[in-house]
């Protein structure tokens, strides 16, 4: 086969082609950091990498599902600070109003009752992103409303629901306190029952005293056990967080390069490329003539 002009010069764009595509790879990946661009680059080591990814961003999720339902617990232990602030209040009033010396002054010490009982319904009706603190999956409705002498109504509705989120592949976290744990406590009942005692003119009884008490300690248990859901979703965060470090060292591990070499060999196509212009520009200089 006679080989001719042009298939010399086919010959040497092809190569020169080559060992630009060579180079601009080698330029690419010392600036992204990454040897791999293209599956074709590395089958096993691009498989590896695109698991390695979607573990990261699943595991990025949980993390971030693990902290919105720990701001969802956060604003709700806030409420119930506030809600324990006010009962302790009520208590202290409902004491000082068995001093016989105070007998007089029943309608403001009820007036005192109603305000605090008022700032506890504001704060068991209070919202997180647009959800009740305490309303379960119902949000149509205030879980509690006061009526018209001011003393306070429990909805009929359902409020013990839990709202569940994500948190592991394997785990489903609550990320709310059921409403029944506090809309149940007796808080309300016995609120209202001391309203209506001093309302007549009577010291609250000690059984009335009991019932709030007892109510007074179940809002503290719930409170604990917030806390106890609030510490734990702290751990498996932390967890995850930890998992998101390692998945992302063991992807740079995949993905990385070696620059010394790597400019070594952009060098070295530099030096090529030059070699091949320098022919390129030899074999189009020619003419026809210098084959006669």
């Amino acid at each position: 086969m006679r080989v001719t002009e042009g298939l010399i010069t086919t010959k040497y764009l092809n190569v020169h082609e080559k060992l630009s595509e060579r180079k601009i790879k080698i330029q690419t990946q010392l600036a992204s950091n990454s040897k791999i661009e293209t599956l074709s680059d590395d089958i096993a080591g691009s498989l590896e990498a695109i698991r390695l990814d979607a573990q990261i961003n699943r595991t990025k999720t949980y993390t971030k599902n693990a902290q919105s339902a720990q701001d969802f617990i956060d604003q709700s232990l806030k409420s119930l600070d506030q809600v324990t602030t006010e009962l302790q209040n009520i208590m202290v009033a409902v004491t000082n109003s068995g001093n016989v010396i105070n007998k007089d002054s029943f309608p403001s010490i009820v007036q005192s009752i109603k305000n605090s009982l008022s700032s506890i319904i504001q704060n068991v009706n209070s919202k997180h992103n647009d959800r009740y603190l305490f309303g379960g999956t119902n949000y149509s409705a205030d879980p509690v409303t006061v009526d018209v002498n001011g003393k306070a109504v429990v909805s009929a509705l359902d409020h013990s629901a839990e709202i569940k989120i994500q948190v592991t592949a394997n785990v489903r976290e609550a990320m709310n306190i059921p409403g029944n744990q506090v809309l149940n406590s007796g808080m309300f009942e016995a609120v209202n029952n001391v309203i209506d005692a001093l309302a007549s003119g009577n010291v609250p009884s000690e059984a009335q005293k009991l019932s709030l008490t007892n109510a007074y300690q179940k809002i503290l248990d719930v409170q604990s056990l917030a806390g106890e859901k609030l510490n734990r979703l702290e751990n498996i965060k932390n967890v995850l967080e930890g998992q998101t470090y390692n998945y992302t060292e063991m992807l740079a591990r995949v993905q990385e390069i070696d620059p010394a070499e790597l400019v070594m060999e952009l060098q070295q196509q530099d030096y090529l490329l030059q070699v091949s212009s320098k022919l390129l520009a030899n074999s189009f200089t020619r003419s026809v003539f210098d084959f006669i």
